[in-house]
Order: structure tokens, then C-alpha cells, then sequence
């Protein structure tokens, strides 16, 4: 395992995205979120305020179950734009995850690199947590806050749901899983940075 790739999913308001931050800090290599978007908005010629305004949703679509699996059955005419945009998306993470080292929030990715020898982690909080941190962030209303938890949980899960084989925010799902309510976000950074030599180790002995 010569790169380090971890793939962080999150829950909305846990924190996952200062934690790939901070890590990416600590470890010296690059973390993608936005970053994403906006290359692979330019290398595959979507506009970046349309690839943001898909950005981990579900596709609007009559097709059912994981599409990239029929995608050699399937003409490209076919495909919803936020199909073609999800494509994109998961070819940009399958060429920097090949790349180098990396850090990729969300989008996917623990389930678009698992032939990769990555380390996978869902982060999560405490629900009054998350909206606490969203409130915080967002100068919203504690209404709105709550409203806004759901509504993205709730996308994010469709999303990831959709084009995995896996399900969002289950244990089968990653290596494992981190509550920042328990552990708070450098406790976080430092057991994601510790379980690297480990991962390494294993994938050597298998």
C-alpha cells in the first residue's frame, strides 16, 4: 500500500469534512471535497454551479439499482444529467485515488475505490450535536437546522444507497466507524491517522 487513500462518509453536521481537513494537515496530502467538484468539473466540461447543484443527490430516473453495473448495456443518451454528473464525479475519484495520496469526503467514494487499498471511515454525531454544529455554521434557526439534518441525511443516504452495493452509514459499509460526540474531532484525526499503519499491515499479510 504504497498511497494512503481514506475515504471519509459522513453524517450532515458530524464534523467529517473539518476532520479530512485536519487530517489532511497532519498526514501532508491533499483532501477533496469541493476541490472534487470543481476538477471534475473541468475536466469533464460540466458547469461547476450545475455539478455542485447535483452534487450527492439521487438521480432523477425511471432506472432502479445500480446503474454503473449496466453501464456497458446502457447508451450514454440514456443517462439522466445527474447520472452523467455521478459518472464524472466517480471517474475524478477513480484518477486521483490513483494518483497519490488522498483524503475524499463523501461521494461515494469508499464504495467507487474498494478494489483500492483504502481506509474507510462514517463519521456521526449525537442528532442535537449535528444540528447544534449546523446552526453554528449556517446562522440558522433551530427549525431550520433540523429541516436541513433530514433533508441531506436523507440525500446523502439515497445517493450513496443508489450507486453502492452497500448501504450509507451501516458497519459493513467501512473499516469503521467514529462518533465525534464520543471522541470529538482531533480524538477523530488521530484514530483515523493510528489505523493507517494497521490497514497497511493487513493488506501486506493477505
Amino acid at each position: 500500500m504504497d498511497k494512503t487513500i481514506i475515504c471519509i462518509g459522513r453524517e450532515y453536521g458530524s464534523g467529517g469534512r473539518e476532520i479530512g481537513e485536519k487530517l489532511a494537515n497532519k498526514l501532508n496530502i491533499p483532501c477533496y471535497d469541493k476541490l472534487l467538484l470543481k476538477q471534475a468539473s473541468e475536466e469533464f466540461g460540466i458547469s461547476h454551479s450545475r455539478i455542485e447543484e447535483m452534487d450527492e443527490k439521487p438521480p432523477k430516473s425511471l432506472f432502479s439499482g445500480n446503474t454503473f453495473a449496466d453501464t456497458a448495456m446502457m447508451m450514454q443518451t440514456f443517462y439522466s444529467e445527474s447520472e452523467q454528473t455521478a459518472n464524472a464525479v466517480r471517474k475524478t475519484i477513480e484518477k486521483i485515488a490513483s494518483d497519490k495520496s488522498c483524503i475524499i469526503i463523501g461521494r461515494c467514494a469508499s464504495s467507487f475505490l474498494k478494489t483500492y487499498p483504502i481506509v474507510s471511515v462514517f463519521i456521526y454525531a449525537d442528532e442535537k450535536d449535528c444540528i447544534k454544529r449546523i446552526m453554528d455554521r449556517n446562522n440558522l434557526s433551530l427549525k431550520d437546522a433540523e429541516q436541513r439534518f433530514k433533508r441531506v441525511n436523507r440525500l446523502r443516504k439515497q445517493y450513496f444507497d443508489f450507486y453502492s452495493d452497500t448501504k450509507w452509514g451501516k458497519p459493513e459499509s467501512y473499516d469503521f466507524m467514529l462518533s465525534t460526540s464520543a471522541l470529538g474531532v482531533n480524538g477523530c484525526v488521530e484514530l483515523i491517522a493510528n489505523s493507517i499503519p494497521l490497514k497497511k499491515e493487513a493488506s501486506h499479510n493477505e
